[in-house]
């Protein structure tokens, strides 16, 4: 604990503090803050999971169930007050209790990235208000192995909403749901995608 204090009075020294750290261990693990929460959608917990609930709420009284063999969704991200109506269709499809792993892909708005980019090493969750979705690690330590996807910096992962738009709803079926039945959690796999070209295409 000592050596963390003292590797954090450091980093805040030289004007880097930009993430939240933990010691597991004795090793620290970055989780990646909701820097969207507050402005894209609701910072308050509480508020938050009544919106996303509410949303939900209204395509299970439109007759939509969830579908246990779903095996992808394709999602806006846009800010909650605008696309969450059409982003609850999609996840109200989902099966919560046949979710053990999420690949999330959402597009570069910000970062020239060549090919596609992953979390950073030692990043292990990505942060909401309504929870921690934890990473998927050991996936993400085979795909830095290929040399196919480039790590991504904790300030361009934070600065990019595409993925964070997806969080609220996946925190709320993945931390939440009583189908989830006290197992173990999901775990996500994010995959930030900038200029992918056919040949890219066809690696991946």
């Amino acid at each position: 604990q000592a050596a963390t204090s003292s590797r954090a009075r450091q980093l805040r020294a030289s004007g880097v503090f930009a993430m939240l750290f933990r010691s597991w261990g004795g090793s620290e693990c970055r989780v990646r803050r909701a820097k969207h929460a507050g402005t894209w959608y609701d910072g308050d917990p509480s508020s938050l999971r009544s919106e996303v609930q509410r949303l939900l709420g209204a395509e299970y009284a439109e007759g939509v169930t969830k579908d246990p063999k779903l095996k992808a969704v394709i999602a806006p991200h846009a800010g909650l007050r605008f696309s969450g109506p059409v982003a609850a269709r999609v996840y109200a499809c989902l099966d919560a209790s046949a979710i053990r792993r999420v690949f999330l892909l959402g597009p570069s708005h910000h970062a020239c990235i060549d090919g596609c980019g992953i979390p950073g090493e030692g990043v292990s969750a990505y942060a909401t208000p309504i929870g921690e979705l934890p990473l998927d690690t050991e996936t993400l330590a085979v795909l830095r192995r290929s040399r196919l996807f480039s790590s991504l910096p904790m300030s361009v992962d934070e600065a990019e909403h595409s993925l964070e738009m997806q969080l609220p709803f996946l925190a709320e079926i993945l931390l939440h749901s009583p189908l989830r039945g006290g197992g173990p959690p999901a775990m996500l796999v994010p995959l930030l995608v900038g200029q992918v070209g056919p040949e890219d295409e066809a690696k991946y």
